[in-house]
């Protein structure tokens, strides 16, 4: 008899758990909290954590607006595209040489075609009637002036 109430409770027990957890999943009762980008900035500065943006910024924005372009003609435009520039970086001197009419369009093209890694450095003479598919691909190829 005391085996029989024992499998009844453990039984009962059992029915419990899965009516429960069906009624769980049918209908949960969350209190997800929603976070703001700010209120986990605030918090992990709380414990010594850093905002990679704030302190390490990969452009030298002097470096790029000083030294980087000479006019050589009307039409004609000579840039340096310097060692370790991203192409962030290169897509900002063509911009600032009008080479190119959106950074965010080259960049999507540069990053639609995988090209993010292979732009090659050095010192570039273009035609102000150059399309941006020429650029890009001159750039690809390392097709730079040999002094």
């Amino acid at each position: 008899m005391k085996k029989d109430v024992l499998i009844g409770i453990l039984l009962g027990i059992g029915i419990g758990f899965v009516l429960s957890s069906g009624l769980n999943i049918i209908k949960p009762k969350t209190n997800k909290l929603a976070f703001s980008k700010e209120y986990i900035k605030s918090e992990a500065k709380k414990i010594g954590m850093i905002d990679p943006a704030e302190y390490f910024d990969k452009t030298d924005n002097s470096k790029i607006d000083s030294e980087n372009n000479n006019i050589k003609s009307n039409n004609e435009i000579i840039i340096n595209i310097h060692r370790g520039y991203t192409s962030e970086d290169v897509a900002k001197v063509l911009k600032q040489n009008n080479l190119i009419s959106s950074e965010k369009e080259f960049l999507k093209k540069v990053y639609m075609k995988g090209l993010e890694n292979s732009l090659r450095w050095g010192k570039y003479k273009f035609n102000l009637e150059d399309s941006e598919e020429m650029i890009l691909n001159r750039i690809v190829k390392g097709d730079y002036i040999k002094d």
